[in-house]
């Protein structure tokens, strides 16, 4: 218990004092976040992503245990969010509702910062992928569940997923990777040298170092703009229900998959590290985008992360990560 403390001063407590500062930009500067949010999605996501998957020395079978534990936790967190609705008596708006903020993940505004001061640069190679494989789920199945019972949702959702750069940018990671190219000195390509590829992958890289803080304050902005309408008395337990999913049974239904898939070391802490992550800010743009009872959502995203400042605290502690 005595690391506690050191835990949260060196992982948390910067992370908090970041939020703080996006939040009073929010609050007192008037900074409207989506500019930011739109830049980090399409400008520095993909370029953290590429770097440090070209940078990353995790195997295809690491990657792939990691991936698929992001699919049987996704289709977990469902089905007990399906079971947990059975007793809820929830329109079916708020269910989907419900059902967004229960299952997906703040995988990079938050997941990203926390796993690299917590784990370092090999804890967030593991990260980002798993990061690759929730942002898929949250662009198709999160898609359609805020957006079900809509005719034309699930074109409307393929053209969401196409939109997203992130995969772009693994798609030509993993051809380069296997195509061996490394980008230390210069680059050869049917016998002839290309000396300028250094200097492009490190401009690329250095819009990778702008990504974590970006991501953090547009973290605190969001959370700046929390909707302050009252939440009606009987969507009390539904807010309980998946803030309790979200932090807790998450990361746990994450350690038991770490054990199933034999993920160990590093690769199983970022994994449940991710997993225990609040709800993610991009529900609360779908479920506002398909009217899917976005209160809901937004307090569900603002009391996850708040609370996650004590529930993973408690998880670096019990993954024993020394700082």
């Amino acid at each position: 218990m005595r690391n506690l403390l050191p835990l949260f001063v060196q992982v948390i407590l910067p992370l908090a004092l970041v939020w703080l500062v996006g939040f009073l930009g929010r609050r007192l500067l008037q900074l409207d976040p989506q500019p930011f949010s739109r830049a980090g999605l399409y400008l520095l996501t993909p370029a953290v992503i590429f770097t440090t998957l070209m940078e990353a020395e995790i195997t295809p079978q690491e990657s792939g245990r990691i991936l698929l534990l992001v699919l049987l936790l996704a289709g977990s967190l469902g089905l007990l969010g399906r079971l947990q609705l059975c007793f809820l008596r929830l329109s079916p708006e708020e269910g989907s509702a419900f059902l967004l903020a229960s299952v997906f993940i703040n995988s990079v505004n938050y997941g990203f910062p926390a796993t690299l001061l917590a784990l370092g640069p090999e804890g967030l190679e593991r990260a980002a992928v798993f990061a690759v494989g929730h942002a898929l789920l949250v662009n198709t199945v999160g898609a359609y569940i805020a957006a079900r019972g809509r005719a034309g949702s699930l074109r409307a959702t393929f053209h969401q997923v196409a939109r997203i750069p992130m995969f772009y940018a693994v798609a030509l990671a993993v051809l380069l990777r296997l195509a061996g190219v490394s980008f230390s000195g210069t680059f050869s390509l049917w016998g002839i040298e290309i000396p300028l590829l250094p200097g492009i992958y490190q401009a690329v890289k250095l819009l990778s170092q702008a990504a974590i803080p970006v991501f953090m304050l547009v973290l605190g902005m969001q959370l700046g703009t929390a909707d302050a309408d009252p939440l009606p008395r009987r969507l009390y337990l539904p807010l309980f229900l998946a803030g309790l999913t979200r932090l807790v049974l998450s990361p746990l239904l994450a350690w038991g998959l770490t054990l199933l898939l034999g993920l160990s070391g590093i690769a199983a802490q970022a994994s449940i590290l991710e997993a225990a992550m609040p709800s993610a800010v991009i529900t609360v743009i779908l479920a506002t985008e398909f009217d899917t009872q976005p209160r809901l959502v937004s307090r569900v995203v603002l009391w996850t992360t708040l609370f996650s400042m004590v529930t993973l605290t408690l998880l670096l502690n019990l993954l024993n990560v020394q700082r």
